[in-house]
């Protein structure tokens, strides 16, 4: 009963977002007049009368490294521009993507927002609330960036309406000093076969270590979805033809696979786990040294390894099926920047986002808070002096050789994902055998595809 008010609640949370902002008019921002100059937002303002006092408003989610930087960098842009007051709103993200959507959806949305990749995507086929930084060329330098790159990520039909924060990756963190202990191999490509027998050894023979530090929620991205791609090389939902990829029969057998790592100690029972979802490196096993892997984002892999400072880590390559059909995993962008097209200072937003990813001062000052840099100024900048860390550019490394393909979109809709994490949630706790939980999510999904027709 709990997890069916708890999908409940989501779906109904969606459809009443996705009818508010349906319902938005949105008329377009003012382009620039053209301001010749190299870098934009270094251009000083200070022609402009002292009674023209600006303030924008930011948020975005983070930590304290990834909010240090950024409260840093606003107030560098502050002083070259005392005419610019830029409010900082932080917060955590356990639920920001609701509260992003409920802004959306009354007017009442920030002027720049730091967006989730998931949730994107969704936000911009409810409504025309993003500015094109393609109307902006003379106050947002893209020169930095690969072209392939906002190709891909930022750019939707044929408009730039988000800028990546960084290249980023899913990565497979070790703790060498656990990996020893228990024998595992580092240096051997891990597939999911070999996942399963090695943590059930090392779970046998070292009771107290467990093979991978995860939880919940990360299992839909880490394992079922890649899981199912490497089956059947599609994303989980084929947005073009609004119809699911896989069959029941694959998705049981995903199911059954994480069954069968929770019951052989692959990986730490959920109630266990649960306390620290979505936080799990202040997972006291994890900072005793408990576990030999970690699941995270490559932006996070800094936090895992400030929570074992005595320990050396490194990464690995995520795991890969011998007969796959693609290798499920790629290269992405961990986050991005958007600015609201009802802004009223559309283009100060723009102007500050400009030096927020293209200044020298700002880019050593951000640094890989948002995992490695997109632009290769700042990238070139950072590893000059020594800037990144070898761990985090080595995961992004590793996923950059990946030919997986992203399924951001319907796959990763707030409604599709809460019906992924409860059917992994009712199979971890033993509620649901795998079968009746792939039958309760295709009927779910298909609930939910048949309101998108």
């Amino acid at each position: 009963m709990k997890k069916v008010t708890k999908l409940t609640c989501l779906l109904l949370t969606g459809i009443m977002a996705a009818t508010a902002l349906t319902g938005c008019t949105n008329k377009p921002a003012a382009t620039s007049s053209g301001v010749e100059t190299e870098n934009a937002a270094d251009q000083t303002t200070a022609g402009k009368s002292s009674a023209e006092q600006i303030t924008l408003r930011f948020m975005w989610w983070g930590g304290d490294a990834r909010n240090e930087a950024t409260l840093a960098v606003i107030e560098q842009y502050q002083k070259l521009h005392p005419e610019i007051k830029i409010e900082a709103e932080m917060n955590s993200d356990q639920g920001y993507i609701d509260k992003v959507s409920t802004m959306l959806a009354n007017g009442t949305a920030p002027d720049i927002m730091q967006q989730n990749v998931d949730s994107l995507p969704d936000f911009i086929s409810r409504g025309d609330f993003f500015v094109n930084f393609n109307d902006y060329p003379d106050l947002f330098d893209t020169s930095g960036f690969e072209k392939s790159f906002i190709g891909q990520f930022g750019t939707f039909d044929g408009k730039l309406l988000a800028i990546p924060t960084g290249m980023s990756c899913l990565a497979t963190v070790a703790n060498e000093d656990a990996a020893k202990t228990c024998g595992i191999d580092l240096s051997r490509q891990i597939t999911w076969e070999s996942m399963l027998e090695d943590g059930k050894k090392l779970h046998e023979q070292n009771p107290e270590y467990f093979y991978m530090n995860t939880d919940t929620r990360i299992l839909c991205e880490y394992v079922l979805r890649p899981y199912l791609r490497q089956l059947t090389g599609q994303p989980f939902i084929i947005d073009g033809e609004k119809k699911m990829s896989f069959t029941r029969e694959q998705l049981v057998e995903v199911l059954q696979y994480i069954k069968d790592c929770y019951e052989v100690g692959v990986f730490e029972p959920a109630e266990d786990s649960a306390t620290f979802k979505g936080q799990i490196h202040t997972n006291p096993m994890w900072m005793d040294g408990k576990f030999v892997f970690a699941y995270g984002p490559s932006s996070s892999i800094n936090l895992l390894m400030d929570a074992i400072p005595d320990n050396k880590c490194t990464v690995v390559q995520m795991p890969l099926s011998a007969d796959r059909v693609n290798d499920g995993f790629f290269a992405d962008t961990p986050q991005y920047m958007t600015v609201n097209k009802n802004s009223k200072h559309a283009e100060e937003a723009v102007r500050f986002l400009d030096y927020f990813y293209n200044n020298p001062e700002a880019q050593a000052t951000l640094k890989d808070v948002r995992s490695v840099p997109p632009t290769s100024t700042a990238r070139n900048l950072c590893a000059d002096k020594k800037l990144l860390n070898p761990v985090v550019v080595s995961a992004v490394d590793l996923a950059a050789g990946l030919n997986g393909k992203s399924d951001k979109g319907y796959t990763t809709s707030a409604e599709v994902y809460a019906i992924q994490e409860d059917m992994i949630e009712s199979v971890a706790y033993g509620q649901s055998t795998p079968e009746d939980a792939a039958d309760n999510a295709i009927d779910l999904i298909n609930d939910y595809l048949s309101g998108l027709k």
